[in-house]
């Protein structure tokens, strides 16, 4: 089979890689996998600018798409110095290896929703950062911008193709399959996509190659606590253990947590014409998945 180029997926083995890698996607390109320590094509240590010098030598891709990051919000804000080396240095590495070689890549670089935190439906421009994980995210994003690419700020929720790995939904199902007890923020509203729809939407980046820091999640988002009521009622589970809790009152959370990350979708939506879906569509596409 001819493919078109080459795509380096970083981080392949995490939640997002997992099903980015598993078959469904990109099928026209040559995927090139990532991983530190799970098994990959290339086994790379990001903090060290050699390997990854060495790494874009080998795979000489077309086109980067950069999933790693220290994610745990709890452990950025006890360890900042390791949340600033995945999250920051590791993308720095990649640009300046990419700048020094004048190679011809293009960055698709994943950030988060945790970059705001305020007042109404949120604009790109909407920056607050309110813990030392969006602290970290936010300044990847500026150093990705220093090269051709294109920062999606998003979230995610799906079945894990990752055994290691579960996502909110993965989570909220287990719940409610052992029939234990569940707290669900009422005071935090997201606007997530599946992990389906994100990796159709990154499959559109790696063609279109368009620049820029877009905000990619779904319309009519809503909180925690009543995206996790509907799940359960989609999938005929009894609510009687869920508990509608307030996420400023929480005593187990290191971190402060952002209250409200619902995302204006206009400039992403304008720029390659389409529509993004309703968070209760894409609760109901994913509800298939947990019933196979």
């Amino acid at each position: 089979m001819s493919f078109k180029s080459s795509v380096l997926i970083l981080g392949s083995s995490g939640l997002l890689g997992s099903e980015l890698t598993s078959g469904r996607y990109l099928n026209n390109y040559r995927i090139i996998s990532h991983s530190y320590k799970s098994k990959s094509d290339l086994k790379v240590d990001l903090q060290d600018y050699n390997q990854v010098i060495k790494m874009l030598n080998q795979a000489k891709p077309s086109t980067i798409i950069n999933l790693v990051g220290f994610t745990n919000v709890d452990l950025c804000e006890k360890f900042p110095n390791e949340a600033y080396k995945l999250n920051v240095k590791a993308v720095q590495n990649l640009v300046d290896a990419i700048n020094q070689y004048s190679l011809k890549t293009f960055l698709i670089h994943i950030s988060t929703d945790q970059v705001y935190d305020g007042e109404g439906i949120l604009s790109e421009k909407n920056v607050n950062l309110s813990n030392y994980y969006s602290f970290s995210k936010y300044t990847g994003e500026l150093i990705a911008r220093q090269i051709d690419s294109v920062v999606l700020r998003t979230n995610f929720f799906g079945k894990s193709k990752n055994l290691k790995r579960n996502s909110l939904s993965d989570w909220i199902y287990d719940k409610l399959l052992l029939g234990e007890n569940i707290d669900v923020f009422d005071d935090v509203k997201f606007s997530p996509l599946s992990i389906y729809t994100l990796c159709k939407m990154i499959e559109l980046m790696v063609e279109k190659k368009e620049q820029g820091i877009y905000n990619l999640g779904s319309c009519e988002g809503m909180s925690k606590a009543d995206f996790a009521y509907y799940f359960a009622k989609m999938l005929n589970f009894s609510t009687s253990k869920m508990n509608r809790v307030k996420v400023s009152n929480s005593k187990f959370l290191y971190a402060y947590r952002p209250k409200n990350m619902l995302m204006k979708l206009t400039k992403f939506e304008k720029k390659f014409n389409l529509k993004l879906p309703k968070l209760i569509d894409e609760i109901e596409l994913v509800k298939k998945e947990y019933q196979k």
